[in-house]
């Protein structure tokens, strides 16, 4: 792997010069918040069209990004930057041919790249050529009118016991509606699977246990027994926040001695649990019994202090005998046969979803729909054969294959397995020697509940590695272009202490943590942290706390998303009355600062209503991107 040497008058970062010429192998590109991602990668695809050695057609690249405004935004991009080119090359017919193809190139969602597929091969599918895309309202009325066929025929056949005994283990006796919502969610998982068929009869065979089978030898043991060690420790972090209680000036001392005998019986726990069979930890739980708390006078010590290590106890006991009543009120030979009684009962529920989901097949192919699902996996089977018991590519996947000099993919981290089974099919040979440039941030996937697994990334992250060896390259943009390095060095704090492999799946290490790349003037400036709260009748106010909760206090029977927008409104209206400074940290260029400099960043949109009704009484414009309709 050839990287030419970075000239000295370019700004790009050396991780940024290395994404953009990295080639003869697999590369994942690790690209955090405001690291320049998108230049990196306009800049990577322009390269490869513009090199005097083997240079590129754009219609011989496949780039897939997340949504159609990424997509179009891209396509913007290359546009503007393959005119500088010509400006610097007016007599390319090369760069005139690059501009004229690049409105036909490649450059779309997945969904996009399967539906062109689909379009020109649907000769090889029973499908209608003239098929449409079914929107969501339209998909769900059909898919709530197949489920209720469906179950109707089942309850009407010859031997419904079966359908009876599932509705009876997962349902009330009011009505079946969880049975219809978990074989739709049954049904949606096994939609991102490759051979959903596979995988929706695999279920039941996990509780086919045979005779002679431990609970230790069950395939998902080991994660149970990780969750519960994991729950066991933090019962043990609690004991410590009780000793620190204990142990501060009028608080409770004797506890000290209720807290090394919880700290012993939970370490045992964690013993057993992490080193001994189930059986051991089932006859620990068996006899199990936290020690009466130590008498504690309250004359003698704070009641406070008092009260709350007795409320972080009941806490703790009460995780620990969640524990035990969750997973060791039953013997283990009890469990293994309760699952084998499972099995004829999710056996009946994989049938009923595979059922559902060949029925819902059927009423779409009546009315010439297809819906997203459908198109990766009409692309699927277009570009796959079945071999062996194992996918491999057909023919005209290899026609595709050859179609494509490389296959980028944006945002990778929240690719499900259907979408990576496709992306392999269509790349060029293997990780060592590949044509699949990968760009995301694990630490940005937000799409698990839509059945993302950024355990992909994850998986080829820890295995590439940084140097060109027999495996895939990957490369850390981690150097923040955006925020100030006082935001950033907050932002590190924070995540450094809660986000781990336990949480979060990968280190907050200095690979990961967020560089200083902008340069901003040195100045002084704080991160702030704000808590709204109501002031108490009996606690004493500070002149801070009552500078900040004065309004507040006005304003008990206003919502809290109410109470937020105003403080807002009043740090805004704030800035703009200091007539505060904003610099551009390239051009060192000093301007008032403006209601367009300000962005207001929330976890949901649930509060934006409030938000922008309270902004527009306040008089201070606000731009709300909001999905809702006039009437909602």
């Amino acid at each position: 792997m050839l990287i030419p040497t970075k000239p000295q008058d370019v700004t790009w970062t050396d991780a940024q010069w290395r994404s953009i010429f990295a080639e003869g192998r697999d590369v994942l590109v690790s690209a955090a918040a405001g690291s320049g991602k998108t230049a990196v990668l306009i800049e990577r695809l322009i390269q490869k069209m513009i090199r005097q050695t083997n240079p590129v057609d754009v219609d011989e690249l496949l780039v897939v990004t997340f949504t159609n405004a990424s997509a179009a935004e891209m396509r913007h991009r290359m546009a503007e930057a393959l005119e500088k080119e010509l400006i610097k090359d007016p007599t390319s017919s090369h760069l005139r041919r690059q501009l004229s193809l690049l409105n036909k190139a490649q450059i779309s969602t997945l969904h996009s790249f399967c539906l062109s597929i689909v379009k020109q091969y649907a000769y090889v599918l029973d499908l209608d050529p003239g098929f449409r895309l079914a929107n969501e309202a339209e998909a769900a009325l059909i898919r709530d009118d197949v489920l209720a066929t469906v179950l109707e025929t089942a309850y009407k056949a010859d031997n419904p016991e079966e359908i009876y005994r599932l509705v009876d283990s997962f349902t009330s006796d009011r009505d079946d509606q969880l049975i219809e919502t978990l074989i739709e969610k049954l049904y949606g998982a096994a939609s991102v699977h490759p051979e959903p068929k596979k995988w929706l009869q695999s279920i039941p065979q996990g509780y086919n246990v045979p005779i002679d089978m431990q609970v230790d030898e069950l395939p998902f043991i080991h994660a149970l027994k990780l969750t519960i060690q994991h729950t066991l420790e933090e019962a043990y972090s609690m004991t410590e926040e009780m000793r620190q209680i204990a142990i501060q000036p009028a608080g409770p001392a004797p506890y000290g001695t209720t807290v090394e005998q919880d700290q012993l019986l939970i370490a045992e726990g964690i013993r057993r649990i992490s080193t001994q069979s189930w059986q051991s930890t089932f006859d620990y739980f068996q006899s199990l019994k936290f020690a009466t708390a130590a008498r504690i006078p309250k004359e003698t010590y704070d009641e406070d202090l008092i009260q709350k290590a007795k409320d972080k106890r009941d806490q703790l006991k009460k995780r620990v005998n969640g524990i035990k009543d969750s997973y060791f009120t039953r013997t283990p030979a009890r469990l293994l046969d309760e699952m084998r009684l499972m099995h004829p009962i999710l056996q009946t529920l994989a049938d009923l979803t595979l059922t559902y989901g060949e029925q819902y097949r059927l009423a779409k192919s009546e009315r010439g729909l297809v819906d997203f699902s459908d198109l990766e996996h009409f692309a699927l089977q277009i570009l796959t054969k079945e071999e062996n018991g194992h996918l491999i590519p057909s023919n005209i996947a290899e026609d595709v294959m050859a179609q494509y000099k490389e296959v980028l993919v944006d945002e990778y981290q929240d690719t499900n397995r259907l979408q990576e089974t496709i992306l392999q099919i269509v790349k060029s040979g293997t990780e060592a020697n590949g044509n699949m440039f990968m760009v995301g941030d694990v630490k940005q996937s937000i799409y698990r509940f839509r059945l993302a697994e950024p355990m992909l990334f994850l998986a080829k992250y820890l295995m590439f590695t940084t140097e060109a060896l027999d495996t895939g390259i990957k490369i850390d943009l981690n150097a923040n272009f955006r925020s100030r390095p006082e935001i950033l060095h907050a932002t590190n704090f924070i995540f450094s202490q809660i986000m781990g492999e336990r949480v979060g799946e990968i280190e907050y290490d200095e690979a990961a943590a967020l560089k200083p790349g902008a340069p901003y003037p040195d100045q002084q400036s704080t991160v702030e942290l704000t808590l709204l709260s109501q002031q108490q009748e009996d606690e004493e106010s500070t002149d801070d706390d009552v500078e900040v909760n004065e309004e507040i206090q006005e304003l008990e029977e206003l919502k809290k998303s109410q109470w937020e927008a105003r403080y807002i409104i009043g740090k805004i209206r704030k800035l703009m009355e200091n007539q505060t400074m904003v610099v551009d940290a390239w051009t060192k260029n000093e301007r008032p600062l403006e209601y367009r400099d300000i962005v207001i960043l929330m976890r949901s949109m649930t509060w934006s209503a409030d938000l922008t009704e309270e902004f527009k009484q306040a008089g201070i414009p606000l731009y709300a991107n909001l999905s809702k309709g006039y009437f909602d």
